[in-house]
């Protein structure tokens, strides 16, 4: 949050201005699960699906922005609001089911992947863009790759996980793996954020 805050005005210009209210409502929303969890004992499912929910409309939007493949963009336009209704159909009829919720992450995690691939695939392959390091989303996309892919499979695995009782370090699988894949997610934020001030915006941002 704070690299989006220091090279702000190349975000902007960049036209990835909302990366930094979207860094700033991720660390707030962490914050007050971590209060509903721990000081108030209640139920985090709402504050997880929002986040879920935010996390889906706001890398898709980068997605959709910088790429101009007319297939890719028809993609997103049909896949985005049907997952965005999965989101809320879950929430609002299966508000504290964890079963529930685990698929939930499972599917926006396989059609996040899907899109960040395919987003790597139309800007580097169909624009001929072939240098990573020039292209600010696509680290965005690496990240979401990895780190949604591998929450996906980890919560697939929830029920054999804790019947086994999986653990590394003393802490189940599935809490660990999500933890450390973050820290790869928002690594590459980092670096994408950087790389707006070292690169001149692509013409094919609309």
């Amino acid at each position: 949050m704070a690299l989006a805050i220091l090279y702000h005005r190349h975000l902007l210009r960049y036209k990835m201005g909302l990366l930094l209210p979207f860094l700033v409502f991720i660390v707030l929303a962490e914050y007050v699960a971590i209060l509903q969890r721990n000081v108030y004992h209640t139920s985090t499912y709402g504050t997880n699906y929002l986040i879920m929910l935010v996390e889906w409309l706001l890398y898709n939007f980068l997605f959709y922005r910088f790429a101009q493949h007319a297939a890719y963009k028809k993609y997103l336009r049909v896949c985005v609001p049907l997952v965005t209704a999965c989101i809320a159909i879950c929430y609002f009829f299966f508000p504290s089911q964890y079963q529930v919720f685990f698929y939930c992450i499972i599917l926006v995690g396989f059609f996040l992947s899907v899109s960040a691939l395919f987003y790597m695939y139309v800007r580097f392959v169909g624009d001929e863009m072939t240098d990573l390091t020039k292209d600010p989303v696509g680290w965005v996309a690496v990240g979401v790759v990895v780190f949604f892919s591998g929450v996906s499979i980890v919560f697939s695995l929830y029920e054999f996980i804790r019947m086994r009782q999986v653990n590394l370090w003393g802490e189940p699988i599935y809490t660990l793996v999500p933890r450390l894949l973050s820290i790869f997610l928002y690594s590459c934020i980092s670096i994408a954020i950087i790389t707006c001030r070292k690169t001149t915006p692509s013409l094919s941002a609309s």
